[in-house]
């Protein structure tokens, strides 16, 4: 299987916060397909010229991007935070000063039926007010409001920016190493998520109380061949085991290299074992070039299964 162009997709939409309409993207978002999604700008949900309180930090003089009618005055939040406010505000009671956490831009993933602000654990961010969020695709375009009542006297718009992962395939019957097409920028955060099941043994598994149950088939199997029953995932050993061990055990046979294949590990992780779904992601920096993956096994012929592996920017 060939993999996707990365980031040749990307969609931009433009919210404008004077609108209560919901933007709508053009492109479906693939189910189960990770996409990151980054917002960016600066608005005012007040009528009034914001004079800060003793809590508050200083407001903008202007919005980051204008909206198109209308005054602009100064502003006070963004897409994550609230950050100025004016004297006798409600904000001025709470026991923390500084800037505050706002769920005033929702997101739609099911094409209108239900409506949130995505999860972020980011920091205020003072200088660009941009902030990216991991979203799952289901079949549906993304949609972007503003929760605001009323908006008429609201200043300001904001970009969104819409990325799909890269998807690559690791096929657990080569010892070729899979590259990513895209370069992971230096000191970069990204996302790498594996998902699959597959075996590396000649014979069936058979279950036992301490070496746990296999799965009558691959998640992902080989195209044209014979499969078996698999114990392994890109995290663990969940059917197999030798004893003393007991399953699932961690399993390490699927290696990254960040350096252009100069060193190779498996990413560390603290997930638990995710006997549904079979998916693990790890946080990986970028060193300038692409992301390599390959099969730590050295008798590969007698495997069977493939991982699907997604790449993705760093939320």
């Amino acid at each position: 299987m060939a993999a996707s162009p990365a980031w040749a997709q990307q969609e931009e939409l433009w919210l404008d916060t004077q609108s209560a309409a919901p933007v709508t993207g053009q492109t479906v978002l693939k189910p189960g397909w990770p996409y990151l999604v980054t917002i960016q700008g600066t608005f005012n949900v007040w009528g009034n010229t914001i004079v800060p309180g003793v809590k508050s930090l200083q407001p903008e003089s202007a919005p980051m991007f204008p909206s198109p009618k209308g005054t602009s005055r100064n502003v006070g939040f963004d897409p994550e935070f609230v950050f100025a406010w004016s004297k006798g505000h409600a904000l001025e009671k709470r026991p923390e000063p500084g800037a505050q956490r706002s769920g005033l831009i929702e997101l739609s993933l099911d094409g209108g039926k239900a409506w949130k602000h995505p999860a972020s654990t980011a920091a205020f961010n003072a200088t660009e007010h941009a902030y990216g969020y991991e979203v799952t695709g289901a079949s549906a375009a993304l949609q972007v409001r503003i929760a605001d009542k009323p908006v008429t006297d609201n200043t300001g718009r904001l970009k969104v920016v819409v990325v799909p992962a890269e998807e690559l395939w690791l096929d657990t019957r080569s010892a070729t190493a899979v590259p990513s097409k895209l370069v992971l920028q230096k000191g970069k955060p990204y996302r790498v998520t594996m998902q699959g099941t597959f075996n590396v043994w000649k014979n069936d598994i058979v279950a036992g109380a301490q070496s746990g149950q296999p799965e009558p088939a691959p998640m992902f199997p080989n195209p044209n061949i014979a499969n078996r029953n698999v114990g392994l995932d890109p995290e663990f050993a969940f059917a197999g085991v030798k004893a003393p061990g007991t399953a699932p055990s961690r399993a390490s046979l699927i290696e990254l290299s960040l350096d252009g294949g100069k060193t190779w590990k498996h990413p560390a992780s603290t997930a638990a074992f995710n006997a549904t779904e079979h998916r693990y992601t790890y946080d990986v920096t970028g060193e300038e070039v692409p992301l390599q993956v390959r099969f730590a096994d050295s008798q590969v012929s007698d495997n069977f299964g493939l991982v699907r592996i997604f790449v993705l920017p760093g939320a």
